[in-house]
């Protein structure tokens, strides 16, 4: 039997999940902080932003969590997975490294379950004392690049991958 915070379903969501004509024009950052992007082979990318103290996870729009899982590491950190299904075919994954010291696991609040449904830049993880986000973006199984879909950015985020403008 699956702990509290080990949860999976099976397939896609059947019902809730959140029509097109709620999906925003553009989705938001899940996160402020100093982004790293990786390409990835056949497309998409894998976007690392990296939180030197405190960070909040957000859903980068409306939809509804698919899967919730905790992955056992060696270290003292805790690590999570979060899928979120969004309308038009849109999937958000969201790989979580908490590096707080003496963590409870779950974390500092108990993670969401499948099934339930999300608001654009709803909570869904609080780290407390640095780590990491792993994101990516999938449409139709695909894996896409999310700055093409994402274009509202939160205060204080950083692309390092971008040079600054010239004077």
């Amino acid at each position: 039997m699956p702990s509290d915070i080990e949860r999976e379903t099976a397939g896609r969501p059947t019902s809730g999940v959140i029509p097109s004509s709620r999906i925003p024009s553009a989705f938001t950052w899940p996160a402020a902080g100093a982004m790293q992007i990786t390409s990835l082979p056949g497309g998409g990318c894998n976007i690392k932003i990296t939180f030197s103290e405190r960070g909040i996870v957000r859903s980068i729009g409306p939809g509804q969590i698919v899967k919730v899982r905790n992955i056992p590491t060696k270290r003292i950190a805790q690590q999570y997975e979060i899928l979120i299904q969004h309308a038009d075919d849109f999937e958000s994954s969201y790989s979580i490294l908490d590096q707080t010291p003496n963590l409870p696991a779950g974390g500092s609040r108990p993670l969401r379950t499948p099934g339930a449904l999300v608001e654009d830049g709803e909570e869904l993880y609080v780290i407390g004392n640095g780590g990491f986000l792993h994101f990516q973006l999938s449409r139709a199984g695909r894996l896409v690049d999310p700055r093409e879909y994402i274009r509202i950015e939160h205060e204080g985020a950083t692309d390092v991958t971008r040079q600054p403008p010239e004077p």
